[in-house]
């Protein structure tokens, strides 16, 4: 007899994913609890945010893509929005980093990896951790862009910054 389970998976799960029709996900316990199908249905901060101050868009290896805005006001991301161009599991992956990093500091967000994310869905198969991995990735680059326009564009903090740096001596050419 089979089991019933207490959500329905959508259509998208069935043959819109670009990854295949069939690698066996009709039956992941982890496409039914749910984390994974609010996220993956209803995905929180997407969208595109018009007043962003760091922006990124990420292309996995699968193909799929993340654009990830930012807005951050004294080092705190105050606002945060995804736009994802690909399968169900990079969409849950985009809205649960978001969900994830929504109020944090700069340097707390840096500090959330893939596996975060996972937890975060109640579970993610292997072969779509990389859909983690780019939400994750995706974000940070966002940041670094959001460094880059307050550094004036440059790679490094200006020498006023508050933060210190280590001093790397010059070595003359041998030329």
């Amino acid at each position: 007899m089979a089991k019933k389970h207490r959500f329905e998976i959508p259509e998208l799960h069935h043959g819109d994913d670009h990854h295949g029709s069939d690698h066996g996900h009709e039956h992941d316990p982890h496409l039914l609890n749910e984390q994974f199908f609010s996220h993956a249905n209803q995905p929180g901060h997407m969208g595109v945010l018009p007043s962003a101050n760091g922006y990124a868009k990420g292309v996995g290896v699968c193909g799929d893509a993340i654009e990830v805005y930012l807005s951050v006001k004294n080092g705190k991301i105050t606002d945060i929005r995804h736009a994802p161009k690909g399968c169900t599991y990079t969409v849950a992956c985009g809205s649960a980093m978001c969900h994830l990093i929504s109020g944090k500091t700069l340097e707390d967000a840096l500090t959330v990896v893939p596996e975060d994310v996972a937890s975060e869905l109640a579970g993610l198969p292997e072969d779509h951790m990389h859909c983690a991995a780019l939400a994750i990735n995706t974000l940070g680059e966002a940041i670094d862009d959001y460094y880059q326009k307050i550094w004036g564009g440059k790679k490094s903090m200006p020498e006023n910054s508050d933060l210190k740096t280590a001093s790397i001596p010059v070595i003359p050419s041998q030329h």
